[in-house]
């Protein structure tokens, strides 16, 4: 029988984004959407059960990132539980969602996060989605931290078990997810590996019986896609892959760590899994390798940047990680240390090559036996390690990497604080931890194959400035600087003979104070993709300069520094795609003349800017001919005008707190790309000018794809004098119709109620509350 080989890319082409989009169980989507969005006042717990491999964390997850659900609810947030937990790693996990950062939480008992949790969701109108929950104990440890105020919020919850899934609901019966109809197993294999094409007749015949032997359980046919995709599209190939069929069927989940991209594509480079190729930079490589993967399902993305769509989080199945772990433990390649694993225990293991780890204490124990290991990840967060003062000797970063010779990769992944004194250590590529100090010793420049610094604040030190030595300037390999405001102590003279950081891909966040220092340190960073800076000049120009950004350079944000209001320059980077301004002021022409330089830009947001000139903004034909996404937030802009021919490739505009603007400019109407506008705590004025957008768009040009989100709310504030009945008062505000954010704030004595709502309603209300003694 003749052998049929799978073809691939040798120039690691990316293949379609195959593993996300949902095909199927259309039914099932409408009626969990409806219970979503149900008017049943209560909390309400969605539970999906099923066997392994229905697509039960697919299905959820489409739920969840639904914009016409997640419009409707305050706070969404989510965390995976799995067979063995972290009580701590999920809180902050749902903390980080609702309130945007947990750092500076990881010290706090599991109690008083639970409480922080309940309490910041106890206002609100919330979406929880608990992943992957395997008993009733682990339900028990969480539902305490979901306040019930009868304000319509939802949990979604998946779970192998009915038991589990019967237990937690509330309302709504458990939903048993069933296996696929056969279409739809035909119809996902088909999407799965032609795209948007249809298959060919002569594929057809084999293509569904090789779709009937997956056993009607999505992970099969994705798995089977991903390997149909990569051969030839001949008869006899499919043929052979239904002759191998028909064995096991493949029955796994996702494994609970999402894995951040940038983090993943750094150590690999770092670990010299990447291979240079002449005109493509080392991240393109890797990213090709990543997509090869996602296309062959082989990773599971969980997370797309909005902007240009590419990865930014993603998991590994279960499956492949103990296939992987278990060849990495065979080659020597890598071991991972649990809690309270002894060197004793596994001392033929000395010569790993890398090593992660669960707790410090284990790290210093394992740093004296294992002299030759070349990479060491610590995984999670260590309580123990918290309490331990920095001049403990035994957990000061230099001792650490005395016993570590030969290490190239040190990533201290959770908020471990380290002492900052390297020694020479030549092998290191990769250093990512916490400090508390406010400045860097010269002598890191002794680490000069360092290609990767990362430098975290705790929460003491995000409040000065992190001084970097002019050594800095000396490592040459540096690819990648994330230090949370830092400047770099140079005298100009000093930085202008000092040595081009050609590998320097990534800087951030750096300040600029003048347009001179801003020039000369652009000079010595030729190659920059990514820049993140604080403009700080306390001087009106008197004229605007022309700032020259590095050719490559594809992202930059400007943050305003202090009380400098004003960008005195220009952008010009050609290659530039996302741009974002934040608490600046911007006179009528700034972005005219800004646009000029920017041909190639695919993103802009503005965050609390304020329009010069009366608040106006006129946008001309020809502005920012490649834009595809606008997002105003809390901008100052009163009056805007839009020619008929601009923005000719938008497809996203949102608008969040524009309070002043009255209406969207009618030229949105003939923009035939766009595809979305969502308006959050806008006009009534602008709303009708989004609906009739909106019509004009569906209608007149026949646009199918477009969407509009109204996320409705009004803001009352009122004052009271104390909180010892909060509970009960936010229940009977909560029951008042249109109310879907509460919220107190006890160091000024004022309470905010959201929501779109009748108004002398909630005011009756609260006086009421507050006459009683409640409030």
């Amino acid at each position: 029988m003749k052998t049929v080989i799978a073809r691939t890319s040798s120039k690691l082409a990316r293949t379609p984004r195959m593993n996300e989009e949902i095909v199927g169980f259309e039914d099932v989507i409408e009626n969990l959407r409806k219970k979503l969005l149900s008017e049943t006042k209560g909390q309400d717990v969605i539970s999906i059960h099923g066997m392994p491999g229905l697509g039960k964390t697919t299905l959820a997850n489409r739920l969840y990132s639904d914009r016409s659900v997640v419009s409707q609810f305050d706070i969404c947030a989510q965390c995976c539980v799995s067979q063995v937990y972290s009580y701590k790693d999920l809180l902050l996990s749902l903390l980080r969602d609702a309130i945007g950062d947990e750092s500076g939480s990881r010290e706090l008992p599991d109690n008083e996060l639970a409480d922080m949790l309940r309490k910041t969701l106890l206002p609100r109108r919330y979406l929880i989605l608990v992943d992957d929950v395997w008993d009733n104990s682990a339900w028990d440890d969480l539902r305490g931290c979901f306040p019930d105020v009868n304000n319509r919020s939802r949990i979604i919850l998946t779970t192998r078990h009915h038991e589990v899934a019967k237990y937690a609901s509330v309302h709504s019966d458990p939903l048993h997810l069933r296996m696929f109809y056969e279409d739809e197993s035909w119809k996902l294999l088909e999407k799965k590996v032609f795209g948007e094409q249809s298959c060919s007749p002569l594929l057809k015949d084999v293509g569904l019986r090789i779709a009937k032997l997956c056993g009607k359980l999505p992970l099969s046919i994705v798995f089977v896609a991903g390997t149909l995709s990569e051969m030839e599209k001949e008869v006899e190939c499919w043929e052979q892959m239904a002759n191998n069929l028909g064995g096991p069927k493949l029955s796994s989940f996702l494994e609970d760590r999402v894995i951040d991209i940038s983090r993943l594509i750094r150590l690999w480079i770092s670990e010299s899994f990447i291979k240079s190729s002449e005109g493509r930079s080392l991240e393109d490589i890797a990213e090709g390798y990543l997509e090869n993967l996602i296309g062959r399902n082989l990773v599971m993305v969980t997370q797309r940047a909005d902007s240009d769509g590419m990865v930014k989080a993603c998991r590994l199945h279960d499956v492949l990680l103990d296939f992987c772990k278990k060849r990495a433990a065979e080659e020597n390649f890598l071991l991972c240390i649990k809690r309270d694993q002894s060197t004793k225990a596994v001392i033929s293991h000395k010569q790993q090559a890398h090593l992660a780890f669960s707790k410090m204490d284990n790290l210093v124990e394992w740093s004296a036996s294992s002299s030759l290991v070349g990479s060491v990840i610590f995984k999670s967060y260590d309580p123990y390690f918290a309490r331990c003062p920095l001049s403990s000797h035994a957990f000061a970063l230099s001792h650490i990497l005395i016993n570590f010779k030969f290490l190239k990769v040190l990533d201290l992944e959770h908020q471990v604080v380290i002492d900052f004194n390297p020694t020479e250590h030549f092998y290191l590529r990769y250093l990512s931890a916490h400090i508390d100090q406010n400045s860097i010793p010269s002598s890191i420049s002794n680490l000069w194959n360092l290609e990767t610094l990362i430098l975290k604040r705790t929460p003491a030190g995000r409040l000065n400035t992190l001084l970097l030595p002019s050594t800095i300037w000396d490592m040459v390999k540096l690819r990648h600087l994330h230090i949370p405001n830092f400047r770099a102590e140079s005298e100009d003279a000093l930085l202008e003979n000092s040595a081009k950081l050609y590998d320097l891909e990534t800087l951030s966040t750096t300040y600029f104070s003048s347009v001179e220092k801003a020039e000369l340190m652009l000079r010595k960073t030729p190659n920059l993709r990514k820049l993140i800076c604080e403009v700080q000049f306390l001087e009106y120009p008197n004229q605007y300069h022309v700032l020259n950004f590095p050719v490559r350079l594809e992202m930059l944000k400007l943050y305003r520094f202090n009380n400098s209001k004003v960008i005195p320059f220009y952008i010009s980077a050609p290659n530039l795609k996302y741009l974002k301004l934040s608490g600046f002021y911007l006179d009528s022409h700034y972005l005219s003349e800004t646009a000029d330089h920017l041909k190639h830009l695919e993103v802009l947001k503005l965050y609390r800017v304020e329009f010069g000139d009366h608040g106006e903004w006129k946008v001309s034909n020809g502005m920012f001919p490649q834009l595809k996404i606008l997002k105003l937030n809390y901008v100052c802009l009163m009056k805007w005008i839009v020619a008929d021919d601009a923005f000719p490739n938008l497809e996203q505009l949102v608008l969040r707190g524009c309070k002043d603007l009255m209406e969207i400019p009618f030229c949105f109407m003939d923009i035939l790309s766009l595809k979305y506008i969502e308006l959050d705590n806008c006009n009534k004025s602008v709303v009708k000018s989004a609906k009739d957008i909106e019509e004009a768009q569906v209608e007149d040009n026949q646009n199918t794809n477009f969407k509009l989100v109204i996320i409705k709310k009004m803001i009352l504030q009122f004052d009271i004098s104390h909180d010892k009945e909060i509970d009960n008062a936010f229940k009977r505000l909560a029951s008042l119709p249109g109310v879907d954010s509460i919220s107190i704030d006890m160091i000024e004595k004022k309470l905010t109620v959201g929501g779109d709502m009748n108004a002398n309603e909630v005011r009756l209300v609260v006086g009421k509350l507050i006459d009683s003694g409640m409030l």
